[in-house]
């Protein structure tokens, strides 16, 4: 005597089991062709994304480098106005001792900047840049153009002269 357990198990017509072998490897098919596709947009638009990103953190490093000279040309005037001294090429910054945390408290900018040249009092910045993670934006009063670059590395080389 056979014995039953609590389901009988189904009989499957051949025919059955071969649709769903073939709806199994149509949904297979469906699913590769999808995410194909989805790779596809990924890898054509990802340069692009990646710019629209590059652009969007090269704006945020502008604005914060605007601040900075905002906050410069308010320090050098607190300077002068109490006769303190402002440029000094040896300290962080090029600025005075105490004026290079002024100025980032004051501009709230999250980088590092270096004066690169001041006018004839040593007190009006003409030409400095600010640096904020991969960016870098120079700044020349006299044209009044800030540049911004992205900083990639692209080759590097030791120099090995004595």
């Amino acid at each position: 005597m056979k014995k039953k357990g609590p389901y009988p198990m189904p009989t499957q017509h051949p025919a059955s089991a071969q649709q769903n072998k073939e709806k199994q490897h149509r949904w297979l098919r469906q699913t590769l062709t999808v995410l194909c596709l989805v790779l596809l947009v990924v890898v054509l638009l990802a340069p692009g994304a990646l710019e629209l990103l590059y652009r969007a953190d090269a704006r945020t490093a502008l604005r914060n480098a605007r601040s900075v000279r905002m906050a410069l040309d308010v320090t050098s005037t607190g300077q002068y106005g109490g006769s303190a001294p402002f440029a000094d090429a040896a300290k962080q910054g090029g600025v005075a001792e105490g004026v290079y945390e002024d100025v980032l408290f004051l501009s709230k900018a999250p980088g590092e900047f270096w004066i690169l040249q001041t006018d004839e009092s040593g007190y009006r910045v003409q030409k400095f840049i600010y640096q904020e993670n991969e960016y870098t934006v120079w700044y020349d009063r006299s044209t009044h153009v800030y540049t911004v670059y992205h900083d990639r590395l692209m080759i590097g080389d030791e120099d090995t002269d004595p």
